[in-house]
C-alpha cells in the first residue's frame, strides 16, 4: 500500500508534520540521555558511604529505594497512558525525574538522598514505559526501530557517564571541602531536564502533529468497561497461576536482582579490596556493563529469532555468574573491567531471550507475565541489595557478599535446564 504524505509512517518524509515528528523524537531522545545518568550512582557509592558514615547495608537499602519506588508506577503506568496519553505521562515522568535530581543535588543530606531516590524510582518507572510509547506513537509503522532507538538512548549514558563521575571523585579526593562536589552534576542535569521538558511541553502543543498518532485513546466511560475489567482481572489471575508463568517470574527475579546488586556494589568491592585504586578505574568497570549490554543486545537484534535459545537460557547465567565469582576472588584490579565486560555480555542475553520465550508461547500473557515479573524483581532487588550490604558489613569482605549475589545467575541457568525451558518442542504449561 502506498503511504500517504503526513501519515507518520516514515522517518524520511518531508512534510511539515513529519518534520515536527522528527523534531519531537529528537528532543525526547536527548532528554532520555540526560535522564539516564543513574549509572554514576555506583561510582559515587564509596564517597556517599564516607560522607554520611553509613554501612554497606544502609547504602544498599538507599539504592534499593529506587526499586521500591518503581513498583507503584509500573502498576499504574498503563492506565495512566490510556487516560492521559503517552505524551503527557512522558512529560510528567521527565518533570519528576528532574525534581528528584534537583532534590538530590541541592539537599545533599541523608534525608534528601533517601527521598530523592524514592521519588526517582517512581518517575523512572513511568519514564521506562511512557518514553518508548511516545516514540512509537510518533512513528507507529516503525515500532521496532523506535524501540531500538530508545534502548540505545538508555544504554549509551551508562558507557560515558561513569568515567566522568570517576574523574570527579578523583579530582576531589582528600579535599573535605569539595567532598560534596559529586552532587553538582545532579543540579546541572536536573536543571537541564526541567528546561528541556518545558520546551517539549510547549513545542509539542504547537507542533503540527496529528493527535491521533501522538496520544493514546482515552479510557471508555460506559458501564461495559467495569465488566471488561473484571474479565481481564480473571484472565490475569489464570495466566499468573500457571507453572510456566511462575517459573518465568522466578527467573526474572533472579536475573534482575543479581544483575543490579553486582552492578551497584562492584565499585565498593574494588575500593575496599585494593589499595590506591582510583575512582576512574572503578568507573570503567561500571561503564563496561553498559557497553556489554549494547553489544549483546545489538547482536541479538540481528540474530535469527530463536537461534541458541536454550543454550542462552541454560548456559549464559552460569558462565557469566561463575566468571564474576572468579573475578572477585582471583582477578587483579586492572583486569576487572575487562572480565566484568565479558561476564555482562553473557548474562545480558538472558532477559531478551526470556522475553522471546514468553512471547513464543502466548502473546496474550506476554505483558502480564513480564510486568508482574518486573514488579517482583524490584522487591527482590531491594532485599538482595540490603542483604548483600549486611553480609559485607558482617564479614568485612565484599567478595563473599557479591559471590552470594552472583549465584542468582547460576541458579537461573540451573532452573532453566531442569525445567526444560527453551526446548522447541516443549508443550505449553
Amino acid at each position: 500500500m502506498e503511504q500517504r504524505p503526513g501519515d507518520g509512517g516514515g522517518l524520511g518524509a518531508n512534510t511539515a508534520q513529519d518534520q515536527d515528528r522528527r523534531g519531537l523524537a529528537i528532543v525526547v531522545v536527548v532528554l532520555t540521555v540526560l535522564a539516564s545518568c543513574t549509572s554514576v550512582l555506583p561510582v559515587f557509592g564509596p564517597r556517599i558511604i564516607e560522607l554520611y558514615s553509613i554501612t554497606a547495608e544502609e547504602f544498599g537499602g538507599i539504592m534499593g529505594l529506587r526499586n521500591l519506588g518503581r513498583i507503584p508506577s509500573l502498576l499504574l503506568v498503563g492506565p495512566l497512558i490510556a487516560l492521559l496519553g503517552a505524551r503527557r505521562v512522558a512529560e510528567i515522568a521527565l518533570w519528576g525525574v528532574a525534581a528528584a535530581y534537583l532534590i538530590l543535588g541541592m539537599g545533599q543530606s541523608l534525608l534528601a538522598l533517601r527521598w530523592s531516590f524514592l521519588i526517582l524510582g517512581v518517575f523512572l518507572g513511568l519514564f521506562s514505559i511512557a518514553i518508548p510509547a511516545l516514540l512509537i506513537s510518533l512513528f507507529p509503522t516503525r515500532k521496532r526501530g523506535m524501540f531500538s532507538i530508545n534502548l540505545v538512548a538508555l544504554a549509551l549514558p551508562s558507557i560515558f557517564y561513569p568515567p566522568l563521575a570517576g574523574q570527579l571523585v578523583d579530582w576531589t579526593a582528600g579535599d573535605a571541602g569539595n567532598g560534596r562536589a559529586i552532587f553538582i552534576p545532579f543540579i546541572i542535569v536536573g536543571s537541564m531536564l526541567a528546561v528541556g521538558t518545558c520546551y517539549l511541553f510547549f513545542w509539542s502543543r504547537n507542533a503540527r502533529v496529528d493527535a491521533s498518532t501522538a496520544e493514546e485513546p482515552k479510557m471508555p466511560a460506559d458501564a461495559s468497561f467495569l465488566s471488561a475489567i473484571r474479565t481481564r482481572l480473571w484472565e490475569v489471575v489464570i495466566t499468573l497461576c500457571s507453572f510456566r508463568s511462575l517459573l518465568i517470574m522466578i527467573l526474572i527475579c533472579l536475573h534482575g536482582s543479581a544483575d543490579n546488586t553486582v552492578y551497584t556494589f562492584l565499585p565498593l568491592f574494588m575500593k575496599a579490596g585494593f589499595e590506591n585504586v582510583s575512582a576512574t578505574w572503578t568507573a570503567w568497570a561500571v561503564s563496561a556493563h553498559g557497553l556489554a549490554y549494547v553489544i549483546t543486545r545489538t547482536i541479538l537484534s540481528v540474530a535469527p529469532e530463536g537461534s541458541g535459545q536454550r543454550a542462552i537460557l541454560t548456559l549464559a547465567g552460569p558462565l557469566g555468574g561463575s566468571l564474576v565469582i572468579l573475578t572477585l576472588w582471583y582477578s587483579p584490579v586492572l583486569a576487572i573491567p575487562l572480565l566484568y565486560l565479558l561476564a555482562s555480555m553473557l548474562f545480558a542475553a538472558e532477559f531478551p531471550t526470556l522475553a522471546s520465550e514468553v512471547s513464543s508461547r502466548s502473546m496474550g500473557g506476554f505483558g502480564t507475565v513480564l510486568a508482574t515479573g518486573m514488579v517482583l524483581s524490584e522487591i527482590a532487588t531491594f532485599r538482595l541489595q540490603k542483604f548483600t550490604g549486611s553480609l559485607a558489613d558482617e564479614t568485612g569482605d565484599y567478595r563473599v557478599a557479591l559471590s552470594v549475589a552472583s549465584c542468582g545467575f547460576i541458579a537461573f541457568g540451573i532452573i532453566a535446564l531442569v525445567s526444560g525451558l527453551g526446548r522447541k518442542n516443549q508443550a505449553d504449561s
